[in-house]
């Protein structure tokens, strides 16, 4: 495959979208990122990446943007919104980043966001994207990579899939593991591991190694249940993958997932791609999810009180 230069957009200059970017720069591309809080420390300083595998890589002058009005038409626009942002944030930005040529992949977790915005933007081709990688963003605006940074990805109305084949490809040759799957396989496989650590972590106020040592017959409970919610819509994850998956979360050692940061800093966290609608598609084909429900239900009272605890500090 001819493997030409493409024109990427990066919505989201969070930690993920940083990585993924820069990666992407590496190989050639040109990339515009589009920042908000650290817009003026990347200006003064660029985008530097602190990595344990690729080393320190600075972009001294990357192309990036306060506004997506100043922002180009791009061939591919990566996403690395939160879910709870693609309502607002997201349908603001699209229509000045993308034509009709334009390939949309959302980097996000849960199941239901392509549909969604396919629903939203008809015009628009949308892909999947699941990563699985250590990385944080310093309040200095430096980009912290503690690990993996393997990503897959789906198509879900895409004409043509010969971009997600290309950057694929350029990804697994830059050392970075990556493939195309169906999305539907590779959303609910994720969310094996989401809907299980993502949420006991807030409940249990833990990080990763502490639920392992202490709960992990209530972690296996959980993705049990999510597997055969995923068998309900034709997805079989085999046991072994269950299995494979408790050995690389010890291996993550003392590790907060996105969902405990959010929740530790007052900001909303994505239940209704993560829980709500995996268990609502669940529940429409005849298989309840208890133990998951009820962790959705205790997270959405943690969140009510949060959000309540907040109001009362901004008075």
């Amino acid at each position: 495959m001819s493997k030409r230069k493409l024109k990427i957009g990066v919505i989201g200059t969070g930690a993920i979208g940083s990585y993924y970017g820069i990666m992407l720069s590496q190989m050639g591309h040109e990339i515009h990122f589009l920042l908000h809080s650290s817009y003026q420390e990347v200006k003064e300083n660029g985008l530097l990446l602190k990595s344990e595998i690729h080393g320190d890589i600075l972009l001294s002058s990357p192309q990036i943007y306060q506004s997506a009005e100043d922002m180009p038409i791009c061939e591919v626009v990566i996403v690395a919104l939160k879910t709870i942002q693609n309502e607002t944030v997201l349908t603001e930005v699209l229509p000045y980043v993308t034509d009709d040529k334009t390939t949309v992949i959302l980097i996000q977790n849960g199941m239901g966001m392509e549909q969604d915005m396919a629903s939203l933007f008809t015009e628009l081709q949308f892909a999947g994207a699941a990563a699985l990688i250590g990385c944080h963003k310093e309040k200095n605006g430096i980009i912290v990579h503690e690990g993996y940074g393997a990503i897959d990805f789906g198509s879900f109305n895409l004409k043509n899939t010969e971009i997600l084949h290309q950057l694929s490809e350029e990804f697994t040759d830059f050392g970075i593991p990556s493939s195309v799957q169906d999305l539907t396989i590779l959303r609910w496989k994720k969310l094996v591991w989401n809907m299980t650590f993502n949420g006991l972590s807030v409940a249990l106020n833990s990080t990763t190694d502490i639920l392992l040592e202490k709960y992990e017959e209530k972690c296996r409970i959980i993705m049990d249940e999510v597997a055969k919610a995923a068998g309900s819509q034709g997805v079989i994850i085999p046991e072994s993958f269950i299995n494979g998956l408790i050995p690389f979360t010890r291996e993550m050692g003392s590790y907060s997932p996105s969902m405990k940061l959010d929740f530790e800093n007052y900001r909303p966290m994505e239940l209704e791609y993560i829980y709500e609608r995996p268990i609502a598609a669940a529940k429409k084909s005849g298989i309840e999810m208890p133990q998951t429900s009820l962790l959705y239900h205790e997270l959405w009272l943690l969140q009510k009180k949060h959000i309540a605890e907040k109001k009362l500090q901004q008075k």
